[in-house]
This record gives C-alpha cells, sequence and structure tokens, in this order.
C-alpha cells in the first residue's frame, strides 16, 4: 500500500489512519511547494492534485474521507468505521461527510472572510458547525459513542487546525475531544515518521 504524501498537509490524516490501522504501507513523497503534483500521472491519481492519495494494489483512492472510509473497511480489524449492516453505519458516515461537507466550507468562509449565506450554504456557518459539534460530543466521548472511529479522527485533526488558525478556542468539550484524540498512540507514531519525514526532506533539499 502507498500512500502519497509530503509533510504538513492533509496527508496526515490518512498517515494517522494508517497507523490506527497498523497497516504495512510506503510513503511516496509529492512535493506540492514544488507543483510535483501537477504532472498526467498524478492528475489520473487524484484529478485535483491534492493530497492524500492512496494506491492499494492498483485501486486509487483520493480525497481524505473517501481514502479514512477505504481504509476503515480495507481494515476492519481495526474497528475504525462500522460495516454495512451495523446500526452505527449511518451515523458514521454521517459524521465521515460532516469534516469536509460542512467545517471546512465554515472554516474558509470565516478565514477568508467571504459574505455567507446560512440559509442556503450546507454548512450554516461555523457557530452552528461548533454547536452539532458540541451536541454530538454531550451524548459521549467520541461521534459513536465510546469507540474512536475514522471519523473522529478526519474531525479532530481538522479542528486542530482551526484552534491554530484562532478560528475557534480550543476549550471545553471541543477542546478536550481533540486532547483525547491526539493522546492516541496512533497520532504519536505518525507524529514521529512526520518529524522524520521533515528532516530527511530537509536533508535532501
Amino acid at each position: 500500500m502507498k500512500l502519497y504524501y509530503w509533510p504538513k498537509t492533509r496527508a496526515f490524516r490518512a498517515l494517522w489512519m494508517l497507523e490506527e490501522a497498523s497497516a504495512r504501507y510506503e510513503l511516496a513523497h509529492v512535493n506540492i511547494r514544488a507543483g510535483e503534483q501537477d504532472t498526467t500521472q498524478f492528475h489520473h491519481i487524484n484529478p485535483m492534485c491534492k493530497l492524500p492519495a492512496l494506491d492499494d494494489d492498483g485501486v486509487q483512492v483520493a480525497e481524505s474521507g473517501a481514502v479514512l472510509l477505504y481504509l476503515a473497511d480495507r481494515f476492519p480489524e481495526a474497528n475504525l468505521g462500522a460495516p454495512v449492516g451495523d446500526p452505527l453505519r449511518g451515523r458514521f458516515l454521517q459524521w465521515l461527510f460532516f469534516t469536509p461537507g460542512c467545517l471546512e466550507p465554515a472554516m474558509a468562509e470565516k478565514l477568508t472572510g467571504a459574505s455567507g449565506n446560512s440559509f442556503s450554504f450546507g454548512w450554516g456557518n461555523l457557530e452552528r458547525v461548533k454547536a452539532a459539534i458540541d451536541m454530538a460530543l454531550y451524548e459521549g466521548e467520541w461521534l459513536l459513542g465510546e469507540r474512536f472511529s475514522a471519523a473522529d479522527l478526519l474531525l479532530a485533526g481538522t479542528l486542530q487546525i482551526a484552534f491554530v488558525a484562532k478560528l475557534l478556542e480550543p476549550t471545553g468539550r471541543i477542546g478536550e475531544y481533540v486532547d483525547r484524540a491526539i493522546s492516541r498512540d496512533a497520532h504519536t507514531r505518525a507524529m514521529a515518521i512526520e518529524q522524520r519525514e521533515i528532516e530527511v526532506l530537509k536533508l535532501k533539499h
């Protein structure tokens, strides 16, 4: 299994997920700062020319949510998803789609100062998004209740970006939630790999 990757990009989500699943994989560097994603070959892997992207013995998947869903289904023993037929499947999919469909657009709107339209836009606004997350976490430590899943990985990782950008405060229920997620062993391992890659690539460039 090959993860198309570059440090300090959304590829970290997939890296963390692979560590959670204890999967065997290799990293294929795509220096998006130097435009290496703008090749015909990579366009076939991800036509949006973004990271992450995954190649599993010829099966190619791009888009963060799709990559995480693919890995959750690919490694069911890791218990990071909810299989078809599981009563939690619907909730799992809802929250997996929530981050790219609601949280990220609301963050971009707030960050750029774009004129919003809370009625027409599916994400409403950042305040509505935060309220929805708060409500979900009121019911349990994780989005599926007591079990960490790929949906938590995607949400918590994106909330970290919102904290750094000062779009949301790392306090209260949401702050505690992110702290729980990033204290997981797999996140620690992924961070160590990320730091190693940063150092290696510094020497190469």
